[in-house]
């Protein structure tokens, strides 16, 4: 029987790797989408496509090109560039569909994790508040709040507001 491994739900890190292992795949397809690249290229616009939050490795964009090109959803051409040799990889129309019904299926998703974690943000700006007497709605604000909690107080409150 397989053992269960306890996930600490509260680590930031576990859910980045869930987010990086959900929209990994959807995001290649979607750099692709733009314009042939090759591996490097690939994981570079992945990062910057979300900010940094899901930074694929090697051990990700590989075996992901691998299994796309298996499937038929792209086609990779070697490409010299001086010494080195690097394949580059361009969605097939089996790939264009496939972005296409990804694309639908996160559409249709989105509305739903925008509210779930606009909640959750309200949490962080709950405690925060509940942590910061002086951010609490009311509260004067002396001379001796550090500018900084101020700022962040300020900026919180915007969220919540926005």
């Amino acid at each position: 029987m397989a053992e269960l491994v306890e996930k600490d739900l509260t680590d930031k890190d576990y859910w980045r790797m869930l987010a990086s292992r959900g929209i990994g795949r959807f995001l290649v397809l979607a750099a692709l989408h733009q314009r042939p690249r090759h591996g490097y290229e690939l994981a570079r616009a992945v990062t910057e496509a979300c900010d940094g939050c899901c930074e694929p490795t090697d051990a990700m964009i590989y075996p992901t090109i691998r299994e796309l090109t298996e499937g038929g959803y792209i086609v990779c051409r070697v490409e010299a560039q001086g010494q080195r040799q690097r394949k580059v990889c361009a969605l097939t129309d089996r790939g264009r569909e496939a972005y296409r019904s990804a694309a639908e299926v996160w559409n249709t998703a989105l509305p739903a994790l925008r509210e779930a974690t606009e909640a959750g943000l309200e949490l962080r700006v709950e405690r925060e508040v509940s942590h910061h007497p002086s951010l609490k709605a009311g509260a004067r604000r002396s001379d001796s709040t550090p500018p900084a909690v101020r700022r962040e107080g300020e900026e919180l409150s915007q969220e919540v507001t926005s």
